[in-house]
């Protein structure tokens, strides 16, 4: 990019200056040194810049070197008005541009540099005149290089706006995404119910409120009965139905904000009730298994039916321990089991030690 601008500006440059230097009655030496500065040099310093291990750098100092052979030709010709005015601001504007308002003071350095190494050589008189036409063409020659500059930070401005627009879209994308895979994360993909995982963290978090708040907070273990029965007779497909099936029971009837159904395991479910009694889960996990006793499933064009067997615990009737409550909800499903399934039991219920079933008694 720096290339290009120094390459027109410096070009720009040659033809205005070529004015002062018939003005003032130039030899060749001095023509073809200012050729050799605004129409070769630039060539030279990207060379360099490109070939260097720190391309960045490089320009920046080539932007000091600017200063210096600028500085030189100002006083060379004694620094007339506009010519000097010209190069000391292009020269300002550019260190600014690149290294911020610390740049300024390398790049007066850099132009004082340049005038007193000429300062060295020869003396050095003040003569400001210059030609109308000279002065004229500096005016134009620099508000043009400003406009250019205006207008290259407008369509920066512009870029960057819309590239932070599209950051912004991309982020709350990504963000979206980002939800959306934790919920997955969350999620049974068979059902679309929480699994385990999620129900782990929401229990102890749920409990910990409800015994804080002095509310109850009720759980309600399901398991569909016979279903090794069902998977060998119908197939693991038809099997896949059923819990689709029971899943979206659950979900028709737990509907109240904070209540959780989650798929527990294979064809057991869990459903966290914050807020309700186990007189009340009780109550639910009836209306849910008589639903589910006179459903019919259908797959691959043959009927299934078959029942649930619930175990149902809560606070404050034990302890506010989310490890033990889970332990009350399986017990009281195993009396369940041993009773005849097809049946709600209560933890509150004198149940059997231990959760060991036989495999046909699932």
């Amino acid at each position: 990019m720096n290339r290009r601008n120094r390459s027109l500006f410096f070009a720009l440059g040659f033809l205005v200056l070529g004015t002062h230097l018939l003005s003032i009655g130039a030899g060749p030496l001095m023509w073809t040194l200012l050729a050799l500065q605004l129409l070769v040099y630039p060539q030279l310093v990207y060379w360099r810049a490109a070939r260097s291990a720190d391309p960045l750098r490089a320009e920046l100092n080539n932007l000091l070197i600017d200063g210096v052979l600028l500085g030189a030709w100002m006083a060379a010709w004694g620094f007339p008005l506009w010519i000097s005015f010209m190069l000391f601001v292009g020269v300002c504007l550019n260190v600014i541009i690149f290294m911020g308002m610390p740049g300024l003071w390398k790049g007066m350095a850099a132009l004082a540099g340049g005038m007193a190494a000429v300062a060295l050589l020869q003396d050095v008189s003040f003569r400001p005149q210059t030609e109308l036409a000279t002065s004229l063409l500096c005016i134009v020659l620099l508000t043009a290089y400003l406009l250019f500059f205006a207008n290259d930070a407008y369509r920066r401005g512009v870029s960057l706006h819309s590239s932070r627009r599209q950051l912004g879209e991309q982020l709350a994308e990504i963000t979206k995404l980002q939800a959306l895979l934790q919920e997955q994360a969350q999620r049974d993909p068979l059902t679309g119910l929480h699994n385990r995982r999620f129900l782990d963290e929401a229990l102890e978090r749920e409990l910990a409120a409800c015994a804080g708040a002095g509310r109850p907070l009720a759980l309600v273990l399901i398991d569909i009965d016979r279903f090794k029965q069902v998977n060998d007779t119908y197939g693991h497909p038809a099997g896949d139905e059923m819990i689709r099936q029971l899943a979206e029971l659950l979900r028709s009837r737990v509907r109240e904000t904070g209540v959780i159904a989650c798929r527990y395991g294979g064809e057991e479910f869990l459903l966290m009730l914050p807020g309700v009694t186990v007189a009340e889960a009780a109550t639910l996990a009836e209306e849910l298994r008589a639903t589910f006793e006179s459903l019919r499933v259908v797959a691959d064009g043959r009927t299934m039916r078959t029942t649930l067997s619930i175990g149902v615990s809560g606070f404050p009737e034990h302890e506010p321990r989310a490890h033990l409550l889970v332990l009350k909800a399986d017990r009281a499903l195993y009396a369940a089991k041993l009773r005849g399934r097809n049946r709600v039991v209560l933890s509150t219920e004198p149940l059997p030690e231990g959760r060991a079933l036989p495999e046909a008694a699932s």
